[in-house]
């Protein structure tokens, strides 16, 4: 762990060193001790306790969960041994069953021990969210694994963190965004920190540019896909932030081609986070590597092929995954509808599971005429080569026509959409219909703030 760790906050006045953290900090600091000490374990002593935790799980589902109490003949005896090979077999829970189980999918009996019960809710950016409960227990394993990437990346707490994200309760409103005196949340229970700047998600980027200028903060937490508007400003108008050490990425997938944009443009590096709202964080980058870290002391993660079987290294599936303390509303082995690759062994020691890239969901697959489907080239960087295009998406509408909607100054020339053509037509591998949309101002983000550079309606 970094000795950024033990410069703890003392919740007791008159005492500086040594920090003596409030109740819940002391809570987080037992769970980082936890995380620093099993992270270092083989992968297969790592999977033994997550099958052990979810021996416990699946006999309170099967007890207190209806949904999963009248399925009782399709799970095992939870009090014997479960391992992978007979997890593996078990029903799969997609989205249209969770909306279609409604509260018959929730604990009638939640362990008071988990602390408070809250609902939470996805985005429905895929058209179909999913309303469930979480506990105090998730929020503050969420917390503490927060921390942990902190850590992992030895951040400097007395910096000034910047944040363009989603906000509620009308903080962050341009054009002065709000500034906080703290980091706020898990940081500031263990450590004194530096100020947080909060600028709201949907804020033009006109105004996000000298906002951030003003502010000149050390870290920057942003999407992907705001991130790459604020390159291409910068790409045009030539600003960068002098004191900027590393941009933390969140919310959307992030493709390799941002990151080399980054370096190429700023020298700075991304760190992303992979997270679900139905599922807390599921991966942490690896400072050494680069692959992300599966966070198997709270979620069990399966990359599953076509005919359900776990994939090996270097191929990629799609995520099936439990939630090991969700003892509110129990999600055990739920579909996320992401794909990613599985990663090797990392070469930084820790037996945590990795996988080498998020891929993003099947509706953001190129579908071919022959019923083919594969992930598109996105972050198409050679559009600014052609005209001044500053945001676009891809829409494919049939299996042969795609919508490619541009936000730009004016118009493309014949010449220009002939050249645009032709790099999506190699990009994608195939000679679709292109009809181009032009808009004015920036496309609308989905729910939640999303927003997917290719989307197939092709069912």
């Amino acid at each position: 762990m970094s000795d950024l760790a033990f410069a703890t906050r003392s919740a007791v006045a008159g005492e500086h060193w040594p920090g003596l953290p409030s109740p819940r900090g002391a809570m987080l600091a037992a769970l980082l001790y936890q995380f620093e000490r099993d992270e270092w374990l083989s992968a297969a002593v790592l999977q033994d306790r997550q099958f052990t935790q979810i021996q416990r799980l699946l006999g309170h589902a099967l007890d207190t969960v209806p949904y999963y109490r009248e399925r009782r003949s399709h799970y095992p005896d939870p009090t014997a041994a479960i391992d992978a090979a007979g997890w593996s077999g078990l029903p799969v829970l997609t989205r249209r069953t969770i909306q279609t189980a409604g509260e018959r999918l929730h604990s009638e009996a939640v362990p008071p021990e988990m602390g408070k019960v809250y609902r939470a809710e996805t985005s429905g950016s895929t058209g179909e969210p999913v309303r469930l409960y979480r506990t105090e227990l998730d929020r503050l394993l969420w917390e503490a694994l927060t921390l942990r990437e902190h850590y992992w990346h030895e951040r400097d707490f007395g910096a000034k963190l910047a944040s363009i994200r989603v906000l509620e309760h009308g903080q962050g409103a341009p054009p002065e965004g709000t500034l906080l005196p703290c980091w706020g949340g898990p940081a500031s229970e263990l450590h004194d920190t530096g100020p947080l700047a909060l600028l709201a998600l949907d804020t033009d980027i006109e105004i996000q540019v000298p906002w951030l200028q003003r502010q000149d903060p050390d870290y920057l937490l942003t999407y992907p896909t705001n991130l790459a508007a604020l390159l291409d400003h910068a790409e045009r108008h030539g600003w960068t932030l002098p004191h900027l050490r590393v941009i933390r990425s969140v919310g959307e997938t992030l493709p390799e081609a941002l990151r080399e944009r980054c370096r190429a443009l700023w020298g700075l590096e991304i760190a992303d986070l992979y997270s679900s709202r139905e599922i807390g964080y599921l991966a942490l980058q690896c400072p050494l590597s680069g692959l992300y870290h599966i966070t198997a002391e709270t979620v069990l993660v399966e990359v599953l092929d076509a005919d359900g079987r776990a994939v090996e290294p270097g191929g990629v599936g799609r995520l099936v995954v439990t939630a090991l303390h969700n003892y509110a509303t129990p999600l055990l082995r739920y579909e996320l509808n992401d794909y990613a690759e599985v990663g090797p062994p990392c070469p930084c020691g820790r037996g945590l599971p990795t996988l080498r890239r998020i891929l993003g969901r099947t509706r953001n697959m190129v579908v071919f005429p022959d019923g083919r489907r594969h992930w598109p080239l996105v972050g198409f960087g050679r559009f600014r080569d052609v005209a001044p295009i500053r945001q676009y998406q891809l829409v494919q509408t049939t299996p042969e026509r795609i919508t490619v909607r541009l936000v730009v100054d004016r118009p493309l020339v014949a010449a220009e959409e002939s050249a645009m053509t032709e790099i999506i037509h190699s990009a994608l591998g195939h000679p679709f219909t292109l009809d181009f949309d032009y808009v004015a101002s920036a496309l609308p983000r989905g729910p939640g703030g999303k927003f997917e550079e290719f989307v197939s309606r092709v069912t």
